[in-house]
């Protein structure tokens, strides 16, 4: 049977005013959850500093790698190209194109028994072998269910061995040489003349032969020597280099291509780090700003006077503007190499013209500066000194791990603490909830008595009264 609460009928005490005594009593639990949330924010954003310094690393350690110095470039060219490698030699070098290799191809004849339909059964049995050698013999069988589209397929099938593709156009089998050049395709005729009916027969009197266009090499000239090769793409000519032929050149016609250092890698590495360094550092500031009511209503920074941060942002702002000793190079700090401060905010800017001449004097020593060995072997430059600060704070036993760490065992504390403080709460409520029914239940019965106890006095009282 269900109940009826009439809490607050009597002593005016009812649920509305329960739950503002309530909030009262709750205040600790909003501190606590306040709390918690600025633990939170700030376990966040030391998250976000680790993230950010990883990313600092990520664009500076490019140049530890020596092909990012090493890089060449290859300029100029359309009908002939040049792929360049490390090892590329320098120079200017003129190709002209006198032709592209192509490849041989046999163009089938009509198949009568196919009847313009690629999927119909052609009744035809029989052997024949594709490029066959004594080690390789590349046969395909033939038989009365095979169709145009299967002869192709069994073709395709051992083209790895043969190196001949078949495709069907305008109901014909058309072969290729998978490569370029001037090699031939041979069919043979192993069991019966099935080749005839397919339409890749040869002999005079069919037909249906098939036409046989011969593959042709690629012929061009390097400055000046003629050269003649089965493939398009070279690689045997100028050595460490791969030259590709597009296109055959007008008579007389030649392309001009310069083959040189690429330093634009290390540019793009510089600049990429700075960049990097000036979003690092504006994220640490907008985080340690002190704000204040007198500042235009700036906004108060998650971590605002963490020492640790503070350290970091010193600590960078240092290691970017300071000499290092290092005995493999005349070059001593970043200014040297185009990069500087702008401002008391420890802004970075990048000239990159200075780069570009350092590389062009002494590329070496640009790359020692960054990295280099000493006598010890031991790594030095400016990249390994990076290194080593920013795995201090974020590596796995860093500074970073043991702040975060440090604020989630006191978020799991203020969790626990929440927990209780709500279980006390809710039994408090209970509390105030039976108390107060109990005070309206009392008045009630109060009330009910007094009632009788004065009907009973006006009983009485009306009785004296007609007794008189």
């Amino acid at each position: 049977m269900m109940s009826i609460n009439f809490m607050g009928s009597y002593s005016g005490i009812d649920q509305t005013m329960i739950d503002q005594l309530m909030a009262v009593e709750k205040r600790p639990l909003v501190q606590m959850s306040e709390r918690k949330t600025t633990m939170e924010s700030q376990k966040n954003a030391w998250n976000d500093v680790r993230t950010r310094l990883n990313n600092l690393f990520e664009k500076i350690k490019v140049l530890q790698n020596s092909d990012t110095f090493s890089s060449m470039k290859a300029t100029g060219g359309e009908s002939a190209t040049i792929t360049t490698s490390k090892n590329s030699p320098e120079g200017v070098y003129e190709i002209s194109v006198q032709q592209l290799a192509t490849k041989t191809s046999v163009i089938g004849g009509k198949i009568v028994e196919a009847s313009g339909d690629s999927t119909k059964a052609l009744g035809l049995t029989g052997k024949f072998s594709v490029n066959g050698t004594t080690e390789k013999p590349n046969e395909i069988e033939i038989t009365e269910a095979d169709t145009v589209r299967t002869v192709a397929d069994k073709i395709n099938s051992i083209s790895k061995e043969s190196g001949v593709r078949a495709s069907i156009i305008d109901n014909r089998l058309v072969l290729n040489n998978v490569d370029t050049g001037n090699k031939a395709i041979t069919l043979k005729n192993e069991v019966g003349t099935v080749l005839d009916n397919l339409g890749l027969g040869t002999d005079a009197g069919l037909s249906n032969k098939a036409e046989v266009i011969l593959g042709q090499n690629a012929k061009f000239k390097v400055n000046g020597v003629e050269v003649e090769r089965q493939s398009n793409t070279v690689k045997d000519v100028v050595e460490f280099t791969t030259i590709n032929l597009n296109k055959a050149h007008a008579a007389g016609g030649f392309d001009t291509i310069t083959i040189s250092k690429d330093t634009s890698k290390v540019e793009e590495a510089v600049k990429g780090f700075v960049d990097q360094y000036n979003s690092t550092m504006t994220f640490i500031s907008d985080q340690l700003k002190a704000g204040s009511p007198d500042d235009g209503g700036e906004k108060r920074g998650t971590l605002a006077s963490d020492g640790s941060l503070m350290r970091l942002q010193s600590s960078l702002r240092t290691m970017v503007t300071s000499s290092l000793s290092n005995e493999n190079t005349a070059i001593k700090d970043l200014s040297q190499l185009g990069v500087s401060t702008v401002d008391r905010f420890g802004q970075l800017t990048f000239d990159d013209s200075k780069l570009k001449e350092k590389l062009e004097e002494n590329p070496v020593e640009v790359q020692n500066f960054f990295l280099s060995k000493n006598s010890e072997g031991k790594d030095i430059g400016f990249v390994p000194k990076i290194n080593s600060y920013i795995d201090s704070f974020s590596s796995s036993t860093g500074i970073i791990k043991g702040k975060t760490d440090s604020f989630e065992r006191s978020i799991k504390e203020v969790n626990k603490q929440v927990d209780a403080f709500t279980l006390r709460m809710e039994r408090k409520e209970q509390y105030y909830i039976s108390m107060f029914s109990k005070l309206d239940t009392a008045m009630m019965e109060a009330e009910s008595q007094m009632g009788w106890l004065t009907s009973q006095i006006s009983a009485l009282s009306a009785s004296s009264g007609s007794k008189k």
